[in-house]
């Protein structure tokens, strides 16, 4: 009994020792200069007495803080500055404490104290600034690389983050090894950028007259590259604007009228439409007012010098006859089987176009018109002006490129694709359709002047076929190409609230918001399965691309001797749900053309050196 209320004595005094100590701390934070700091009421949850000592945490740091904003018209210092602290929030929850100041649970009574030290709210600024440093490094990057749609994005970016700083008036980057304004800097790169695009119409490709009005195909350029991922916002000649995307250097316009002779569109510089896949700057442009750019987004164009191009018109037929004869003079002549092929590929063109497909159904092979099925069934697909077909030959394959495609789904995001098509020469049906690369990629690999047009090709095929499974959703070839032992890296930018894996190794990144997960085959394919089935579409295109090629000899019955691959990727992906831009990089066994197999699947948001990624001699 003694030592029971002795146990409990003894209690006593350490809770009163406790409580005394909490009491000086919290005395200590409030009265010091160390830490900015919120108490709340007393609530009856935890949660409402937390969230409120949070944001009068806030208001003191509003309240206290050395800022110095970029003003652009503000009106109310204090308000924009609050803005700035939720944008910041994520970063701060990192280093901010909250105390228990009251907490009966009996009684349903909360108070909490929510306080952040002075030191740590630099570093958190601090952190801030390394991201716009970051965005001013990608941006740089990517023109020196005559990417300029991924160079505006980082750069007008950077502007946005600049506004969300505390300081972001004073707050200077590093450029070419001197501090310049940060600000300044960001605003004159977006708008020279915006300056390098370029639209035009070709008399060959114009466009069309159709039931709605004029399809109008403009190509768009940079720095002399094709341009692809920027999105456009146009008037459709009626009462609406209209945004849609360039892909491939191509963009299509569908004006609501046969009378329109100018059109005006403006480029989407904020690229708001990617914002889903990156929490951070989601959260800036929620709640910071988003900078008005003024110089070179506004274009306007006079169609009135192309109406006598489009088709159907009798000046088009006209001159598109003299130019046929110029042509046929100087083309190679065509084969009968050439010639067949090309008139099978304007049949199916007219499928697209009138939406008849089971009519063309005797050119496909049974897996292949599954293919085409597959394609036209989730949305609405609408050929893109005039079609030119080029026949390349690879062993006993023909292949045609291609159809230019414009996807429309139901939440309104669009693409165009161009589709190319296989013949087999001894059947002569097509065997498989794929999506085209894109011509960064492609010239990338014509550019291999050491290796010859099957190897060439042989990539070109599996590439476009591994794009092309995704948008197709073709779980069982994939499955089919990779090894059961595949080794599988998988990239994902975080949101909140993401419900995390089990059983899987991860890596997380918290700088980028990135978590890598690595997975065996199974873990993949049972993930590919679930993304398969909760998506409308998914769209992969593949742009900057890099090569390591291993010679392997091989004895195997049915191997033609091709090449072991490491290959890198930028790629861009892009779901009804999610989007990311990344590095993909892939270990591939092209030994056997038609049986490649995936031994490394890897996925990255940063570029890494090739030769530093996988020894490929691991697979001899």
């Amino acid at each position: 009994m003694i030592k029971k209320t002795l146990t409990l004595f003894l209690m006593f005094i350490a809770f009163a020792i406790n409580a005394q100590n909490a009491s000086v701390d919290i005395n200590s934070i409030k009265k010091g200069n160390k830490y900015f700091w919120g108490q709340s009421p007393v609530y009856d949850t935890y949660d409402k007495a937390k969230s409120k000592a949070t944001e009068l945490m806030y208001n003191h740091i509003v309240e206290n803080y050395d800022a110095h904003p970029i003003d652009l018209g503000i009106d109310d210092f204090d308000s924009h500055m609050k803005k700035i602290m939720i944008t910041l929030e994520k970063k701060i929850s990192y280093r901010r404490k909250i105390h228990n100041v009251v907490r009966d649970t009996k009684n349903d009574k909360y108070e909490c104290l929510a306080y952040i030290s002075k030191s740590d709210f630099d570093e958190v600024c601090k952190e801030r600034a390394e991201d716009i440093q970051r965005l001013v490094n990608i941006g740089q990057n990517k023109e020196s690389e005559h990417n300029m749609t991924d160079a505006l994005r980082a750069y007008y970016w950077g502007m946005m983050s600049c506004l969300a700083h505390p300081y972001g008036k004073i707050l200077k980057i590093e450029v070419d090894g001197e501090d310049v304004m940060a600000y300044s800097y960001l605003e004159e790169r977006v708008t020279e950028v915006l300056g390098t695009f370029t639209f035009s119409i070709s008399k060959e490709n114009p466009g069309e007259f159709n039931d709605e009005g004029i399809s109008v195909i403009m190509n768009v350029r940079a720095d002399d590259n094709d341009v692809s991922g920027l999105q456009i916002k146009y008037y459709n000649g009626v009462d609406d604007y209209v945004k849609t995307m360039v892909d491939n250097g191509k963009v299509q316009m569908q004006l609501m009228s046969q009378d329109v002779s100018e059109f005006d569109f403006k480029i989407e510089y904020d690229f708001s439409h990617h914002i889903i896949s990156h929490p951070e700057m989601k959260v800036i442009m929620d709640n910071i007012d988003k900078i008005i750019i003024k110089e070179n987004v506004n274009r306007e164009f006079n169609l009135t010098p192309y109406i006598k191009y489009l088709n159907g018109s009798v000046d088009a037929k006209t001159e598109t006859k003299q130019e046929s004869k110029k042509e046929t003079a100087k083309a190679p002549l065509l084969t009968d089987k050439e010639m067949y092929f090309l008139k099978v590929m304007k049949e199916i063109e007219q499928a697209f176009r009138v939406k008849n497909y089971e009519s063309v159904r005797k050119y496909f092979t049974n897996e292949s018109f599954g293919m085409l099925d597959t394609l036209v069934r989730n949305a609405d697909i609408t050929v893109v002006g005039n079609q030119q077909y080029e026949l390349i030959t690879c062993g006993n394959t023909t292949i045609c490129r291609d159809i230019d495609l414009k996807f429309q789904f139901r939440n309104y995001a669009s693409f165009i694709r161009e589709v190319v098509f296989r013949f087999d020469n001894e059947s002569k049906l097509i065997t498989s359709l794929a999506f085209r690369l894109s011509s960064i990629a492609e010239n990338d690999i014509a550019t291999k002047n050491k290796w010859n047009n099957d190897c060439k090709l042989a990539l070109v095929n599996f590439l476009e076929d591994y794009q092309t499974a995704y948008a197709l959703k073709r779980y069982d070839y994939l499955e089919s190409i990779f090894s059961d032992d595949a080794l599988f890296i998988v990239g994902h930018v975080l949101k909140k609230n993401e419900n995390e894996l089990k059983d899987i190794k991860q890596f997380k990144l918290p700088a980028e918001e990135v978590e890598l997960l690595r997975m065996d085959k199974n873990s993949y394919f049972e993930r590919l399965s679930k993304v398969f089935k909760s998506q409308e579409y998914i769209n992969i295109r593949f742009t900057e691309t890099d090569f390591k090629r291993q010679l392997i000899s091989s004895d195997e019955e049915g191997s033609n001797g091709e090449d072991i691959f490491g290959v890198r990727l930028l790629q861009e992906y892009h779901s009804t749900t999610y989007g990311d831009v990344g590095y993909l990089f892939l270990m591939v066994d092209l030994r056997d053309t038609k049986r490649p197999v995936i031994h490394v699947r890897a996925w990255q948001p940063d570029k890494v050196d090739l030769s530093k990624l996988v020894n490929l001699k691991d697979l001899e």
